[in-house]
């Protein structure tokens, strides 16, 4: 065979296997670390106009040591994140837990395949993206590995690739699913799931709220206690003012009609003392303040009962109509 023909043959593989293997396109940028009062790093990524933030235990790092990260003077360091999405190659300095530096990240096209072959629908997010490596960073830094979705599938949910990323990102864990499941709630969907942790209802909330008599709350009913503030110690003022066995709609009438402490107590002190919870939901809506209230005092009317008071405001009748009609 000649030179020339051999030349040609060669050419030709190194095109098919170019066309058969497309080169994958590292990703570039920097990185910042900074320190946590639970030990860990907060990492931060950046890259263009893309950023991404993840706490990140000195262990999950190779070639990064605690005597590096600590080191009381500015010190070089070359350390890597392997995740099964990529691997992380970082560069910089730390000096007193902060860090700073340059990174490259090197994807594993493979791990779609992989997690495909779990039972997992990619979904359009990740199936058609015109930027694969961006979302395997993504997914990278994340740590959505396949073991990690494994554990959740044992657990019970079968869930796209997009879902397994946000639980991720939410810190849930099948430790977390099987403390609520011990606590009565063992059929959480993804969606509830993912508002405990948004709305910050831990496994320790529902038992402060069962300790001050609130047992049999749904998921949805405690998300909503988080969202309005009606916590455990509200709960424990109102109790000491007399209204510990508020039903639920009642606290969270509470909550958003701003039935405070304060407010009880201010009421107490002009005399009114034992309101009941809907009289304490409609003065707030009415308006019917302890300004009010002392108001109409100063222009000779007191000890108004309750009902007639937020009668008063209903129909405009402050202290100024008064005064003006006598």
């Amino acid at each position: 065979m000649s030179a020339s023909r051999i030349l040609v043959y060669f050419l030709w593989y190194l095109l098919a296997a170019t066309v058969s293997m497309p080169a994958q396109a590292d990703i570039h940028g920097s990185w910042t670390a900074t320190p946590r009062e639970d030990g860990v790093l907060q990492m931060q990524f950046a890259r263009e106009h893309n950023f991404n933030g993840m706490p990140m235990a000195i262990s999950a790092f190779s070639g990064l040591s605690e005597a590096q990260v600590a080191s009381v003077s500015q010190t070089q360091v070359n350390f890597e994140l392997r995740r099964d999405a990529g691997t992380i190659a970082l560069e910089g300095v730390f000096k007193l837990r902060e860090g700073a530096g340059h990174f490259t990240f090197r994807p594993n096209r493979g791990y779609f395949d992989q997690v495909k072959a779990m039972g997992v629908p990619l979904g359009a997010k990740y199936e058609d993206a015109e930027e694969p490596e961006e979302r395997l960073f993504n997914l990278a830094v994340m740590d959505v590995s396949p073991a990690f979705i494994k554990s959740m599938q044992e657990a019970g949910y079968r869930v796209s690739l997009e879902q397994y990323a946000t639980m991720r990102i939410f810190r849930v864990t099948p430790q977390l699913i099987e403390e609520l499941r011990s606590l009565g709630y063992r059929d959480i969907d993804f969606d509830d799931l993912i508002a405990t942790r948004v709305h910050k209802v831990t496994p320790d909330y529902i038992r402060q709220m069962r300790a001050a008599s609130y047992d049999r709350l749904t998921m949805d009913q405690l998300v909503t206690t988080r969202i309005h503030a009606a916590t455990p110690e509200f709960l424990q003022q109102m109790k000491e003012l007399g209204y510990g066995s508020l039903a639920f709609d009642d606290l969270i009438a509470f909550r958003i009609h701003r039935v405070t402490p304060e407010f009880v107590r201010d009421l107490r002190a002009l005399g009114y003392s034992n309101i009941s919870a809907d009289d304490l939901v409609a003065m707030r809506i009415h308006r019917v303040t302890p300004e009010y209230i002392r108001e109409l005092k100063g222009v000779g009317y007191a000890n108004i009962p309750v009902e007639k008071l937020i009668d008063m405001r209903i129909h405009g009748i402050d202290a100024k109509y008064i005064s003006k009609m006598k």
